[in-house]
C-alpha cells in the first residue's frame, strides 16, 4: 500500500481522508493542519497521526505520497518542496492560478520522477464517462458543441472571510471551486481550448464577490461550448454534449460528498430518447487509488501532465478575460 499524508484537513481534507477509509491501495497515516485542536477528535477516529510540520512529512522515510488539500497559493512551494523530498504527489485543484507557476512544478515534478495526480474526480463519474466512451466510440458522431451549469450555494453558509471568498486565491467567483471542474472535463472530451471569452458579475449580496461566471470556449477541433457556474442558487448540474448524431445530458442532484444517483438522457438520430439511472460511486477514492497504482507501477493514470497544466492555462485565460473583457487566445 501506498503510505500518504493528507496536508490540511479542513472541510475537504477530512472528505479525502473518510473516502480513503476502506482503500486496500492508500493507508492514511499522517495528517498536517495548522490548528490541531479543531483536527484532534476527527485524527483520533481515523487512527491518523497528526502535527503542523510539513518539513516534518518530507523527511520521514514512511511517507511514500503527500496529498495536498491546501491554499491555492501554497501549492507551487508544497509542491515543489515534495519533489525535491522523492515524494509522490497528490494536488487539490486548482493545481496552480498562472501557467508559469504550473510550468515550474510540473517540470520539476517531471525532472524528478514523481507521479502528479490532480483533485478533478468528475472525470471518473459514470454518467460522464458514458458520455466521453459514446463520443469515443463514435457513437454521437462529430462533437459540434457542449454545454454546462453547475451552480450551488454551499460557499455562502461559510464565514466570508474564508481563503476560499478571497478573490487573490479564489478569482472569478466560484471559478476555482466549481469551473475549473468543468474546464478539465471539457479538454478531456474536446481536446485543448483554442479561445474563451469570460464574463463575471456581482447579482447577490448573500456572496461578497462576483457570484456569476459565463464562458464560452472555441476549442482547436472547432468545437464550441459554454459553462456558467453561479454561487448563489440552489444546488443545480448540467452537462451536455452535441454531436451530429445525438446528443446527451447528465443531470446531478447533489454535489460529490452527497450520495445521490444522476441521470444521463440520451437522444439519437432516430429520435429514440433514452433515460439511465447511474447509482453514486465513491469518485473522490477512483481517483486517488487510480494515482496510486499509477505511483506504484500498477497502471496509467488518466490524467496527463500536459492536461493538467493546460487545464491551468484555461483557468489563467478565463481570470484574464474576465477582468479585461476581451477575447484571449490560448493557442494560435
Amino acid at each position: 500500500m501506498l503510505n500518504v499524508a493528507v496536508v490540511g484537513l479542513g472541510w475537504w481534507g477530512k472528505q479525502i481522508v473518510s473516502s480513503l477509509k476502506d482503500s486496500k491501495t492508500i493507508n492514511v497515516v499522517r495528517g498536517v493542519d495548522i490548528n490541531l485542536d479543531s483536527v484532534r477528535d476527527f485524527a483520533n477516529t481515523h487512527g491518523l497521526k497528526i502535527d503542523n510540520s510539513y518539513d516534518q512529512v518530507l523527511i520521514d522515510p514512511n511517507i511514500d505520497a503527500v496529498i495536498l488539500v491546501t491554499p491555492h497559493l501554497l501549492h507551487e512551494e508544497q509542491v515543489l518542496a515534495a519533489a525535491e523530498a522523492n515524494k509522490h504527489i497528490f494536488c487539490e485543484k486548482p493545481f496552480a492560478l498562472n501557467a508559469e507557476s504550473a510550468r515550474v512544478m510540473v517540470k520539476s515534478c517531471k525532472e524528478k520522477g514523481i507521479c502528479l495526480g490532480i483533485g478533478h474526480e468528475r472525470r471518473f463519474e459514470p454518467a460522464l464517462e458514458a458520455i466521453k466512451t459514446n463520443l469515443d466510440s463514435g457513437d454521437l458522431g462529430t462533437l459540434i458543441h457542449i454545454e454546462c451549469n453547475w451552480s450551488h450555494n454551499n460557499f455562502t453558509k461559510n464565514v466570508a472571510s474564508g481563503w476560499r471568498k478571497d478573490p487573490k486565491q479564489a478569482p472569478a467567483g466560484t471559478l476555482t471551486a466549481l469551473g475549473v471542474h468543468i474546464t478539465d472535463y471539457f479538454q478531456s472530451i474536446a481536446g485543448p481550448v483554442e479561445k474563451l471569452r469570460a464574463l463575471t458579475t456581482h447579482r447577490s449580496d448573500l456572496f461578497p464577490e462576483d457570484d456569476v461566471v459565463a464562458v464560452q470556449f472555441v476549442f482547436e477541433s472547432g468545437a464550441t461550448g459554454l459553462m456558467c457556474n453561479i454561487a448563489t442558487t440552489p444546488f443545480y448540474s448540467r452537462i451536455s454534449v452535441f454531436g451530429d448524431k445525438g446528443w446527451a445530458e447528465a443531470r446531478e442532484n447533489s454535489n460529490v460528498d452527497i450520495p445521490e444517483p444522476a441521470t444521463l438522457t440520451t437522444r439519437w438520430l432516430d429520435e429514440e430518447l433514452t433515460t439511465q439511472t447511474y447509482a453514486s460511486t465513491n469518485v473522490v477514492k477512483l481517483n486517488l487509488e487510480q494515482w496510486a497504482d499509477a505511483v506504484e507501477g500498477r497502471g496509467a493514470y488518466r490524467f496527463t501532465s500536459e492536461q493538467i497544466l493546460h487545464n491551468v492555462e484555461i483557468l489563467e485565460a478565463i481570470v484574464n478575460s474576465a477582468t479585461s473583457g476581451e477575447e484571449v487566445f490560448l493557442r494560435k
